[in-house]
């Protein structure tokens, strides 16, 4: 016996009021030598050692059952990644470990790179079960399970209705429209999505858009309006405004009526004095003061025709003239109501906005063109700009339905960084990675844009119409 193993038989004895004396001290030498007390000490001392260990072990094995973690929610229809660090979670004492996983729910533990990862198919609230051993347990050790709560939460998406609109009404238009074309030496894509908050009713499309180039006379035309949602009829309202900013430039293409307005801009790109600037506004007004003006008028005959008031049809209204001469492109607007209109520049990153949107004293509100003071005393000229640009990326018209999510403040309309970032989620920087594709058929980018419509954007649920020419 060792001396070790002695002192403790020593120490038991006087631990239980039997100390070894002076005069025992040969006895009790004797008596640890004994096979019988030797086997019982050994015993005893591996038995404690058992103890000791067991107790380690359950008490490391209860550190992990008790150690707290959280998986972050997950999202239907959005993939799902989560990297499982033992070490990093405070888990140093794990050794093997696998995850169960309930089948059907669209996600999986991938063992070589310890991560549970997929996109989820079912809402709720799921277990799921970490398998796991100690670091010095065997390989044939059964393992522990310890429980660990999942939430994959419903598709945002999911909880809107679609509902179609009734295609019996008088003013039924298609809940979504696009559109894709030549324009000059340049491509216009032009797409228009009802909205969430209308689909989920059953309610129409309220905005609605126009275009049309003139090969001849080098010029074309683009328009997007948004119908007032408190009007019953603003969707015919916006469909009237487009139809009739088209149908007046088919007018204003015809004959020599645009003679004078031709030798103001080519005397300006000869001489951009203040003079002759000024000499191009007074035609741009005049031309796109007519454009506006017809087509507010053709609201209110309508509006007379079927009894009812032009309140009823109110939109708001924004369109574009735009040519190309050598020393650049010649582009002029007309803008009533919210939304926007720009010419980005992706070079610089630069963007002019092209006026100011129409911000009421309270949220929602805006001024349309069926307001009967659009046009008095010349309240209208503001509207109205022009601008020349040896070149651009894009130039885009869109109604507040775009403009509310992408820029969220009118005053944002003015930061270059807003039109950045917007064409380049346009370009495919987005959670959905959804791109329009510019530089495919024209098919190609007015189904990506379409597509792109869709995004989401938590409380802005109104119709999407966007006009990039590009």
């Amino acid at each position: 016996m060792t001396k070790h193993d002695q002192a403790f038989v020593e120490a038991l004895l006087r631990h239980k009021g039997m100390p070894i004396s002076e005069n025992q001290q040969a006895l009790f030498e004797k008596f640890v030598l004994e096979e019988r007390i030797e086997q019982a000490v050994q015993m005893i001392i591996n038995t404690q050692k058992d103890i000791v260990e067991s107790w380690k072990e359950r008490s490391l094995i209860d550190d992990i059952l008790q150690k707290h973690i959280v998986l972050p929610n997950a999202k239907v229809n959005k993939a799902y990644n989560f990297a499982f660090d033992p070490e990093g979670t405070g888990l140093q004492e794990m050794g093997d470990f696998e995850w169960s996983i309930p089948e059907g729910l669209g996600i999986s533990f991938d063992e070589t790179a310890n991560t549970i990862s997929g996109i989820p198919l079912q809402q709720g609230e799921y277990i799921l079960t970490l398998k796991f051993r100690l670091k010095n347990h065997p390989a044939d050790k059964p393992f522990t399970e310890k429980k660990i709560h999942l939430v994959i939460n419903p598709d945002p998406k999911s909880l809107w209705q679609h509902l179609p609109s009734d295609e019996t009404d008088k003013y039924w238009q298609p809940d979504q429209a696009a559109v894709a074309l030549p324009f000059g030496d340049r491509k216009l894509v032009i797409a228009s999505k009802r909205g969430r908050s209308h689909a989920h009713e059953g309610k129409f499309r309220d905005d609605s858009f126009g275009c049309d180039f003139n090969a001849a006379k080098g010029w074309g035309v683009i328009a997007v309006a948004d119908g007032a949602g408190s009007a019953k009829y603003s969707r015919k309202g916006a469909d009237i405004a487009c139809k009739a900013t088209v149908s007046s430039f088919r007018e204003m293409m015809a004959g020599d009526k645009m003679a004078a307005l031709e030798e103001a801009i080519t005397a300006y790109l000869n001489d951009s004095s203040e003079e002759s600037q000024k000499k191009v506004s007074v035609q741009f007004i005049e031309q796109l003061g007519k454009l506006a003006f017809t087509a507010q008028n053709k609201i209110k005959q309508e509006a007379q025709e079927n009894g009812a008031d032009i309140k009823d049809y109110s939109t708001t209204l924004i369109f574009a003239l735009v040519k190309k001469y050598t020393a650049g492109y010649v582009i002029s607007s007309f803008w009533i109501g919210d939304g926007g209109i720009g010419i980005y520049q992706d070079n610089s990153g630069e963007a002019f906005v092209m006026g100011t949107p129409d911000s009421g004293e309270f949220a929602g509100q805006t001024r349309f063109l069926t307001m009967s003071d659009t046009f008095a005393n010349g309240a209208y000229v503001n509207r109205i700009r022009f601008k020349v640009v040896p070149d651009f990326t894009a130039l885009l018209l869109m109604t507040d339905g775009l403009t509310d999510p992408k820029f969220q403040t009118d005053g944002n309309l003015q930061k270059n960084e807003y039109w950045r970032q917007l064409w380049q989620d346009l370009g495919g920087a987005n959670e959905d990675g959804i791109k329009v594709n510019f530089s495919g058929t024209p098919g190609e980018a007015k189904d990506g844009l379409l597509n792109w419509l869709d995004f989401w954007s938590p409380g802005n649920h109104d119709d999407r119409t966007i006009a990039i020419l590009y």
